[in-house]
């Protein structure tokens, strides 16, 4: 019931006030989608921010890898 909650208030994949305890490493994330806007950011949150504007602007070269927000914080993407 708790994820279902939580998809009713951010549609973003991963997202900062994701109830599973392991969603940092379970949960994946496409380059190009959603992100989550909750606030004060994290830092896997910049990160798909900054690849987000990589993918407008064509520039994303690994459009069809997912990553966790583990990937996102821990590796140089």
């Amino acid at each position: 019931m708790k994820e279902q909650e939580h998809y009713l208030k951010c549609r973003a994949s991963i997202c900062a006030n994701d109830p599973e305890p392991n969603f940092k490493d379970e949960t994946l994330w496409y380059p190009g989608e959603r992100v989550c806007r909750e606030f004060p950011y994290q830092e896997f949150q910049r990160k798909q921010l900054s690849i987000n504007i990589l993918v407008q602007k064509g520039r994303f070269k690994n459009m069809d890898k997912p990553y966790t927000a583990n990937e996102l914080e821990n590796l140089c993407i």
